[in-house]
């Protein structure tokens, strides 16, 4: 399955629809079978009144007719499963294309979009295609197909019934379409306000331990209860455009049965139509009735589907930036870097710094000087106004994640540590790691005492490894991941800001003779206090400078 932002809904769907192409053709020709099943049915009713209005046996007419009856309902139920197991398949198929699409889309995209609404796409929309590729594809094909079979029934009876029964078609199509017009933008509309309602739950979930604890409301409340508000006024419109497009639609539909019913009976009368033909002729209208119905009520799932599609294809970009060839690192550079938050907000202002291996440079300013903006724009988090980062002349804006990664490690603030083992949290690098480097960093952190107690020691379950450690342990859990890696730069980014100074200083002791040739990027609020330090720049008024020039 090949997906692209560029794509049209309908080709994505096809693109979709031939990973799974056996299933789907199985579940098609099912569908048709089913279908024409259906009308031989109709025409063995047909002959089995025939057969009764004459005083002839029905008993073979009857047997086939069961027969028939057999046949379709097994078709039906081949053409429905197949498609659920093609549906099944398409949707896991479409979750692992859009987790593989996050994994390569540029970190600075990925930041900007906010995890309720990446949720809401990955589970929401992607079971969205579960009704159209399952349920409505049987559904339309048989809507489409019985209509014409029916009418053509109606045609061998009489074919002035045939046309009256069709004149209602247009007028309840035509109807229909105008009823629904604008169908898309109100689901678009619809869609961004669940997504906005997804993230209000989300934060609302966040803060409600500290509004709780507090007893006040918060901004997180007034925004969860003004998203319900817009959510239900929009569910109440919609409802009452799509419950009249309904009921007008079905109203026009069964117009063909009341003006075929008098023609039919005055035909009768006039000997034209035999009474078995007039019988015949209100059951099949009767009977035409319902894949029209059934083709208006799966209508506006379709609609709802293939706009689920047009969320999940942006999803699918594809990324521009190229693999930079493993190299020894020489320089990192910063040219000319500018960050705006608006056109009257300037962040950083023409930043130009030279680091070279080995260099231990502390960044300390104000909160909100732009500290952390400076980093990010390293770590590929935030693409800058102008300007850029460079490793080794290569602008790392130009860089894939993957290769970034060969050349930086960051370690921030907020300790994120995942489901397994000690060990597979401390050695998720690409790089093998000896188990002597392991304990090597956990000695020099002062936290060999606290794993060798543990039960399984590197091997125990995280979940239990953290109930053991305390916040600024788990900071240096995540310092020595990140060490492990031997990446040529390593950012600290307030990494220590849990830890007394005496073991803060430890940790950059133990880190410099780790790797003594590494870029290490430390942002602190007491960087004075740091020792071993090559540099020391503060940011003041979006510009760095050297304290020593003071």
């Amino acid at each position: 399955m090949l997906l692209s932002d560029n794509m049209s809904r309908m080709t994505a769907l096809k693109s979709m629809l031939l990973s799974e192409r056996n299933r789907v053709a199985l579940s098609v020709i099912s569908a048709i079978l089913c279908s024409v099943f259906e009308l031989i049915i109709w025409v063995y009713l047909y002959l089995v009144v025939s057969a009764i209005y004459h005083g002839q046996t029905v008993a073979v007419y009857l047997l086939l007719m069961c027969m028939a009856v057999i046949m379709r309902y097994a078709l039906y139920g081949l053409a429905v499963w197949q498609a659920h197991l093609a549906a099944y398949h398409i949707i896991q198929k479409v979750r692992q294309h859009l987790v593989l699409a996050l994994a390569k889309m540029r970190i600075d995209k990925l930041r900007s979009l906010s995890r309720g609404d990446i949720e809401k796409r990955i589970t929401d929309e992607c079971q969205s295609l579960e009704p159209l590729i399952a349920h409505h594809g049987t559904d339309i094909i048989n809507g489409l197909l019985m209509p014409i079979f029916m009418v053509g029934l109606l045609f061998s009876i009489d074919w002035r019934l045939a046309l009256i029964a069709l004149i209602p078609l247009p007028l309840a199509m035509g109807a229909q379409i105008w009823m629904m017009r604008g169908f898309a933008e109100r689901q678009q509309k619809y869609n961004q306000i669940v997504a906005h309602l997804h993230q209000a739950q989300m934060e609302f979930l966040r803060t409600i331990g500290v509004m709780k604890l507090f007893a006040v409301d918060a901004d997180s409340y007034l925004e969860l209860s003004r998203t319900l508000q817009t959510h239900h006024k929009m569910v109440t419109r919609y409802t009452q455009i799509m419950i009249g497009a309904w009921v007008t639609f079905v109203t026009l539909a069964q117009i063909s049965l009341i003006l075929i019913l008098p023609v039919a009976i005055l035909f009768t009368n006039a000997g034209q139509l035999t009474l078995i033909d007039l019988v015949m002729v209100v059951c099949v209208c009767v009977g035409l009735l319902k894949p029209w119905l059934d083709l208006t009520q799966v209508f506006a799932q379709i609609q709802q589907s293939l706009i689920a599609i047009d969320r999940i294809l942006p999803l699918c970009a594809e990324t521009e930036s190229h693999a930079l060839h493993p190299s020894c690192l020489t320089l990192l550079e910063c040219r000319e870097l500018v960050v705006k938050r608006d056109l009257h907000h300037t962040i950083l202002q023409q930043v130009n710094l030279r680091v070279y291996p080995g260099q231990r440079i502390t960044i300390e300013g104000e909160s909100g000087v732009g500290k952390s903006t400076l980093i990010a724009s390293l770590r590929g988090e935030l693409m800058p106004t102008s300007g850029a980062w460079y490793i080794n002349d290569q602008p790392i804006t130009d860089i894939n994640d993957e290769s970034r990664s060969d050349y930086l490690a960051s370690v921030d603030q907020h300790v994120v540590f995942f489901s397994g083992s000690l060990r597979d949290n401390l050695c998720l690098t690409k790089r093998h790691v000896e188990e002597y480097e392991v304990w090597q960093l956990l000695t020099g952190f002062g936290l060999a005492q606290l794993v060798q107690r543990l039960p399984e020691q590197l091997d125990c379950q995280i979940g239990e490894a953290c109930r053991s450690f305390s916040g600024g342990e788990m900071q240096r859990l995540a310092i020595i991941r990140a060490a492990v890696t031997k990446a040529p730069i390593l950012i600290l980014d307030e990494a220590t800001a849990h830890l007394d100074i005496f073991t803060e200083q430890n940790v950059f002791e133990t880190l410099r003779l780790y790797a003594p040739e590494q870029i290490q990027l430390i942002i602190s609020h007491r960087a004075n206090q740091i020792k071993q330090v090559d540099r020391r720049l503060v940011l003041q008024n979006g510009q760095l400078r050297e304290l020593n020039d003071e």
